[in-house]
């Protein structure tokens, strides 16, 4: 049975005020004492041993179920949650069971000092009355051996209480179960890219109230094709095909279905953790965008504590694809009295809307033990997911050289808490809470544009073919307006289209979508069905289709009111189309670009959409676009292609039969006029 740990608000506790919270509980109580294990009461084969030259006596021989144990009596002060510390030796991993005051028995894993003639230190949260003797007894599990003990400690470490005054807790888990919630948590690190999936998948144990992260000796690097000798043992609250492709050229490798269980912008996050030692190795509390469009891709790291500094928090920023997104910038919170990898501390993590100025017009602000550490104001509209990782880089890297170091490596996690702020500040009881709106979402398509698809390359399954359900650019998620001011992200599952919904998007007709979320049930109070609305853009194109629009906004002369396209090389029939909101009579075609010598369409053909059969009629007429020297700088220019003939149409499609790709095989347009 696993030990039940209960958490309450203690008088030791100390007030701290965190900007943009209001008033929060910091929680440190000073109270501390260490029990040597020599000094307790030794049953069955346990007896004490001097070891490890003059360190003083140790106890030893905890083998073997409950007759052979070692209790030790505490008289705890403060609070009623307390973090129980074993200084230990093993020279391999062993397991160790515990009671306190004859209550349920409790398991801690992984014991390892890496040699019976060396000390190391294992640490877990436990309930103790207070201002009572409390007994504490250890044993090894029937059949096994225990670690060697040197002396327990025990401190005061209340948390803080769930309820925050002016916010409304949205998710959480306590960790008080012994496998991982999938309503809550998706069991895998960035899967998509991992030819095994198995490895992708996290190694851990879940005990006293713990989620506790593992890599141990046999574990295996999850993706040698992209990461090389890196072993991962993570889990996140999101995963989708291609999700965050570091390196810009990874391919996926194992096609998986979309799967949210919280995406989140604004509001408070929250933590309680504890790292690991050891160079090349570190734990990591991140946030990334579920990159909907390529753009919202922004990662921010709350923290990736590094085994080579245990008294350094580093906080960091990276855009990767989202030109607004901080890049670099990060800095550090360092703190010499504390100790990051053997002690538990609390993160805070606030994102704040309008907390900025300027361009970012939103803030982050970052927390350990209510100390604010820092602040960045950011320019991040879409929300997130959370990650929490545990690596290790057998080869080395950033994060340091490899060092042998005993196995297993872990991260600890206490619990998970997200909070939103509550406008004006008056939350209302859980059983008032109601729906007010589902907002509605429109998004524009191209009208043939058909969902991305992957091909398999993990053993079983070589060459299957995936297809998304969602169209590219389609939100997966939509806001939720509660009846107490609170706006929330669901994930949503959006049905596939039919072949009659594509035709209906081609003839330039919007198509409407009903969603189900999965996180979210419909029977909640005030609940609405999610709709998407597809509208099909005016422009189309086979190539890239990022920035199409930008050749169509009347803006001839501005850089990055551009579309780009590599060629490598020419694609055979690409195109790029445009349909009027009423039959138009078109003459010729100005075509806008800085250095057309270099990087313009060189020529191309027309198809005019025939109403009447539903279908492209080719004109039959090359035209060469006339670009001069004089467009061959920075303000580049605009050239007239008279048609042959006046041409009446609905939409006009330009078909590319060349281009001129002197620099770095692209192409790039700045406008695109029918006159």
């Amino acid at each position: 049975m696993k030990l039940k740990i209960c958490r309450f608000l203690s008088a030791a506790l100390v007030m701290v005020m965190l900007t943009g919270l209001g008033t929060a509980f910091a929680v440190f109580s000073e109270w501390s004492v260490r029990v040597e294990a020599e000094d307790g009461v030794m049953t069955g084969t346990v007896r004490t041993e001097n070891v490890i030259g003059d360190s003083g006596r140790t106890v030893s021989f905890i083998d073997n179920g409950p007759a052979n144990s070692l209790e030790l009596q505490v008289t705890p002060q403060g609070g009623t949650d307390y973090i129980m510390k074993l200084r230990y030796r093993s020279g391999e991993v062993r397991d160790l069971l515990y009671q306190i005051n004859g209550g349920p028995t409790g398991r801690i894993s992984g014991f390892n000092s890496g040699s019976w003639n060396t000390f190391a230190n294992m640490s877990v949260p436990v309930a103790l009355n207070p201002g009572q003797v409390n007994t504490v007894r250890f044993f090894a599990p029937d059949g096994e051996n225990g670690p060697g003990l040197d002396y327990v400690g025990f401190s005061a470490s209340d948390v803080p209480p769930v309820d925050k005054p002016g916010y409304r807790l949205i998710f959480q888990d306590e960790f008080d179960g012994e496998t991982l919630d999938d309503s809550r948590w998706v069991p895998q690190y960035l899967s998509s890219w991992a030819q095994k999936p198995e490895l992708a998948e996290p190694t851990y144990i879940m005990e006293n109230g713990l989620m506790r992260l593992q890599i141990f000796a046999e574990t295996q690097p999850w993706c040698p094709e992209y990461d090389g000798e890196t072993v991962v043992s993570g889990f996140t609250t999101g995963d989708r095909n291609a999700l965050h492709n570091w390196n810009g050229t990874n391919a996926v490798r194992n096609p998986v279905e979309m799967q949210a269980t919280h995406l989140n912008q604004y509001g408070y996050y929250e933590i309680r953790a504890k790292g690991q030692s050891g160079s090349a190795r570190h734990a990591a509390w991140w946030l990334l965008g579920f990159e909907d469009v390529p753009d919202e891709s922004a990662e921010i790291d709350i923290f990736e504590i590094l085994g080579n500094n245990s008294h350094k928090v580093p906080v960091n920023f990276h855009a990767w694809n989202d030109p607004d997104a901080p890049d670099g910038g990060g800095f550090s919170y360092t703190n010499r009295q504390m100790d990051f990898h053997e002690e538990f501390h609390i993160y805070g993590f606030n994102w704040i809307e309008g907390g900025g100025q300027g361009e970012a017009p939103d803030k982050m602000e970052f927390y350990v033990d209510g100390v604010k550490t820092g602040e960045r104001n950011v320019n991040i509209d879409y929300p997130v997911l959370q990650l929490f990782s545990l690596y290790e880089k057998r080869a080395g890297g950033w994060t340091g050289i490899w060092l042998p170091k005993p196995y297993p490596n872990t991260f600890d996690i206490d619990y998970v808490r997200v909070y939103k702020l509550v406008p004006g500040g008056q939350a209302l009881p859980k059983e008032q809470l109601a729906i007010a709106e589902v907002e509605a979402q429109e998004v524009m398509v191209l009208p043939s544009a058909r969902p991305a698809q992957y091909v398999s390359a993990v053993a079983g399954h070589e060459g299957e073919i995936f297809t998304e359900a969602h169209l590219p650019g389609v939100r997966s998620y939509v806001n939720v307006l509660y009846n107490d001011g609170v706006k929330t992200q669901e994930f949503v599952r959006w049905p596939a289209l039919s072949e009659e919904q594509y035709s209906r998007l081609r003839h330039g007709e919007t198509v409407m979508l009903e969603g189900i979320t999965p996180n979210l049930s419909a029977d909640a109070p005030g609940y609405q069905a999610p709709v998407l609305t597809l509208r099909p853009a005016p422009w189309d194109t086979n190539l890239n289709p990022k920035g199409i629009e930008n050749l169509f906004d009347g803006d001839t002369s501005s850089t990055p009111s551009c579309w780009t396209e590599t060629m490598e090389p020419m694609p055979q029939g690409g195109y790029i189309s445009f349909r009027f909101e009423e039959t138009k009579t078109v003459n010729g075609i100005r075509f806008s670009a800085n250095y057309g010598n270099g990087q313009g369409i060189r020529s191309c053909t027309l198809s005019f959409w025939d109403t009447q059969t539903g279908a492209w009629a080719d004109e039959g007429v090359e035209y060469t676009i006339p670009w001069t020297s004089a467009g061959d700088n920075e303000a580049g220019e605009t050239v007239l292609v008279p048609l042959a003939e006046p041409v009446v149409a609905q939409a006009v499609r330009i078909n590319i039969t060349s281009v001129n790709t002197h620099w770095e095989n692209k192409i790039v347009m700045r406008e695109i006029e029918f006159v």
